[in-house]
């Protein structure tokens, strides 16, 4: 995937949020609806080990609540960004608004110093679609490729999980 452009500089001059490359679509950030009664789990399959890959997600319509693996849950108002530290957590179940809809953003970026980098450079994401398990609506895995060098979609790789609210975390892994 050699190319004299970087990813974000094709998001911008196509003014879009998903491009081609080679044979794939590859997104700004990939967007998933959790139902009311639904959760969304998201279990760190992968990840480059020599920079801090960090994954970002916002719920864009209601208040979330998020339950980091082995930790209290903790919620957030909507538009509230969530930064994820890969691999200081290996996995969040997310959930939102008892009444409506929740549309949650995910994306991912990197750490260099103190400071969070993201949508610079290569960075960008193939989703790839997954046959759902049992108790499960929807599965994919999302391969990340941060904006360091050139794109590899393996900087971090998250498997996604939607269905019923789950009864335990990592029911579905």
């Amino acid at each position: 995937m050699n190319s004299s452009r970087t990813l974000a500089e094709k998001f911008r001059e196509q003014r879009t949020d998903r491009i081609r490359v080679d044979d794939a679509e590859v997104l700004s950030m990939a967007e998933v609806i959790v139902r009311p009664t639904s959760s969304l789990e998201l279990v760190i399959e992968g990840q480059r080990d020599d920079v801090a890959q960090v994954l970002f997600v916002r719920s864009r319509t209601q208040a979330a609540r998020i339950t980091h693996v082995d930790q209290e849950p903790s919620e957030h108002p909507p538009t509230e960004l969530v930064e994820i530290h890969v691999p200081t957590v290996s996995g969040v179940e997310l959930s939102g608004d008892e009444s409506a809809d929740t549309v949650f953003q995910i994306w991912n970026g990197w750490q260099i110093g103190d400071h969070n980098h993201s949508w610079l450079g290569n960075s960008g994401v193939i989703v790839e679609d997954l046959e759902a398990p049992s108790g499960a609506n929807l599965r994919f895995r999302m391969w990340f490729s941060d904006g360091l060098g050139e794109p590899t979609f393996d900087d971090l790789v998250v498997l996604a999980t939607v269905g019923e609210k789950l009864p335990q975390k990592g029911s579905f892994t």
